[in-house]
């Protein structure tokens, strides 16, 4: 299929005007600044959590599995991913000119690419390990030497597949009579076609492997349930169910927070063919579907960390954790209503030093408050982990 393609370069464009209703320089004040608004939260939220996640693992033996370590490089992806890509990202969205220059149009969607892939593929291999761990507890699992060439295989991948984009983008730089505009062009006669392969590997390959995975997680259980209930503990099952269905919110969150951008990729190859303006709905709409990906990436180091008891132990060992955490302490209505009730216990007992069992009574109460208090504290964390694996979901 021939494709009609004319070349502008030896264009003489000094000699027209660039049209005046077309010319803005940067959006308004109040746009900057509510997207300003909306992505700062982001940022600060997932650097946080992807940090705290990775120095977790760098530091805690106890966490420093093969497992945790692919957990660990996906959290790096995604700590670079909110530490680079969303200034760029604004900077293109809030200007008209690209503001980035010949460098940054080479790297700029090459490094998302590579950050995204990199993290994505590293969740294949956490959902693969988690099927070995519940559906085939015999076979061999991921060995320290086998998640460091998980971990350098990842990230050559991602570099090899983002490559197209470091190649065949040109920053290009026209000099109207009225304007000087700059941007970064893309070769239309091969991108398009490249970004469904970059969908591919971004959203449909991740999701077929975690759905085959925790599809044969749910089916094991479901046996495991009706084989083995009378020789196991009741908690293990329930607890082991309860881990597969964490699982199942991975699959929604990521189809939530990816299934955009694949639609997004789809309309940008029609607005390619048909060289038609891109209208405010469209440029709100990759706004919101790019933004979801960064969501993606800070939302990680919940689903993968904090919601594992190992990870909460860990986190709330931190020394600045444990200083937070007692300059705001609980308050426990129970508990105060028994501290007044001692109170007036050990005012009974100066008044009447005769009756000896307001002390007894006073020193049953003790107990029974230190009990409370730390039964409701400790509410949490009542049930031990069962699975096979080093815990992280």
């Amino acid at each position: 299929m021939s494709t009609n393609y004319t070349d502008f370069t030896q264009f003489d464009f000094s000699q027209w005007d660039f049209p005046e209703d077309r010319i803005w320089l940067h959006k308004s004040i109040v746009n900057i600044a509510w997207k300003i608004c909306a992505f700062v939260p982001l940022i600060v939220f997932g650097l946080y959590g992807n940090f705290i996640l990775i120095y977790l693992i760098a530091t805690t033996r106890s966490l420093r599995s093969p497992t945790n370590l692919i957990i660990a490089n996906m959290a790096t992806a995604d700590f670079f991913t909110l530490l680079i890509c969303p200034i760029m990202f604004m900077i293109n969205d809030f200007y008209q000119n690209y503001q980035l220059g010949s460098v940054g149009c080479k790297m700029e969607g090459f490094l998302v690419v590579v950050f995204l892939i990199t993290a994505v593929l590293n969740l294949s291999a956490v959902s693969y390990d988690r099927l070995t761990a519940i559906v085939l507890p015999r076979e061999s699992r991921l060995t320290l030497r086998g998640a460091r060439i998980v971990i350098i295989s990842t990230w050559l991948a991602g570099i090899l597949l983002s490559l197209p984009l470091a190649i065949y983008r040109v920053y290009k730089v026209r000099v109207w009579r009225n304007f000087t505009e700059c941007y970064c062009k893309e070769n239309t006669k091969i991108l398009p076609k490249y970004w469904y392969v970059l969908i591919t590997v971004l959203v449909w390959l991740p999701l077929g492997i975690m759905l085959i995975c925790y599809t044969a997680i749910f089916i094991k259980l479901d046996r495991y349930e009706k084989r083995v209930l009378s020789r196991e503990h009741p908690l293990t099952v329930s607890y082991k169910r309860s881990v597969a269905k964490t699982l199942f919110i991975v699959v929604i969150v990521f189809v939530v927070l990816r299934l955009p951008f694949t639609i997004l990729v789809v309309l940008r190859a029609k607005y390619y063919s048909t060289e038609t303006t891109v209208d405010n709905g469209i440029q709100l709409f990759s706004y919101i579907a790019q933004y979801l990906i960064f969501v993606n990436a800070a939302v990680n180091p919940i689903i993968y960390g904090y919601s594992n008891e190992n990870f909460r132990k860990a986190y709330y060992q931190l020394s600045w954790v444990k200083r937070r955490k007692v300059n705001r302490e609980h308050r426990c209505f129970y508990c105060d209503f028994i501290k007044r009730k001692n109170v007036q216990s050990k005012t009974n007992v100066e008044r009447e030093p005769r009756i000896e069992v307001t002390e007894t009574t006073t020193k049953a109460t003790k107990r029974l408050e230190q009990t409370t208090c730390q039964l409701y504290e400790n509410s949490d964390h009542s049930l031990d982990q069962q699975i096979d694996g080093e815990g992280f979901i």
